[in-house]
Parts: C-alpha cells; sequence; structure tokens
C-alpha cells in the first residue's frame, strides 16, 4: 500500500510538472490570429509614418504574420493612406503609446489592415 500511494504522488507531481511546461510554452507563443477580426487589449510598442503615407504599428503581444506598409514585416499592421479615418487613428495610436492604454484593433483582412480602433481595455 505504501509503494501504491507513493506512486500516486508522484503522479501527481508529474502532472504537474507536465501542466507547467505547458503555461510555460504557451505563455511565451503570441496569443493572436491576425485577422479579418478584433485583437483586444494590446499595448502600442511602435508608430511608423511610412514614406507611402500609411501607417503601421507595432504591438505586444506580437503580431506574427501581417503585411506591413513599407517593409516593416510581419509584426507591424498598416493603416492605409486611403483611409479616411487615417489622422483619427493616429492620434489614437499616439495617445494609446504615449499614455500606456491599451488598444483594441479591428483587422478588416489577412493582411492586418486596420479599419479601427478602440482606446481602452474591452
Amino acid at each position: 500500500m505504501g509503494n501504491h500511494m507513493h506512486q500516486g504522488a508522484l503522479s501527481a507531481r508529474g502532472i504537474g510538472a507536465v501542466v507547467a511546461v505547458l503555461i510555460l510554452v504557451f505563455s511565451s507563443v503570441p496569443v493572436f490570429a491576425e485577422g479579418p477580426g478584433w485583437v483586444y487589449n494590446v499595448t502600442v510598442t511602435n508608430i511608423v509614418d511610412t514614406a507611402a503615407g500609411a501607417i503601421d504599428v507595432r504591438v505586444t503581444p506580437d503580431l506574427t504574420s501581417c503585411v506591413s506598409q513599407s517593409g516593416y514585416g510581419p509584426h507591424y499592421a498598416s493603416v492605409y493612406p486611403s483611409h479616411p479615418a487615417i489622422n483619427r487613428i493616429k492620434a489614437t495610436l499616439l495617445t494609446a503609446f504615449l499614455s500606456g492604454m491599451p488598444v483594441s484593433l479591428y483587422f478588416s483582412d489577412n493582411t492586418c489592415t486596420v479599419a479601427e480602433v478602440i482606446l481602452g481595455s474591452n
């Protein structure tokens, strides 16, 4: 009977170890599937004004599969210069960057084209 209880304790420890490893693995993986749709409660870490007139924005946790304007790479979402609210979106992104407030971004497609921005947590 002593061995049975000891084996059960090892099993519980083993399960705990597996759970701990899974938590570490999944906490280091980006949690967002890019567009179309919302990415909620992210923090703005970079804002780029591109030569083409677009805005690129990098957030944390990282995006991973965007097609950004002017070649900034897969971590940057873009607001195109033709967007009718580009100046208001930039003001919201800048406010979020300076204040550290989270934003939510709505991507209109799978390349991370920003269509809408919400300032504050959802």
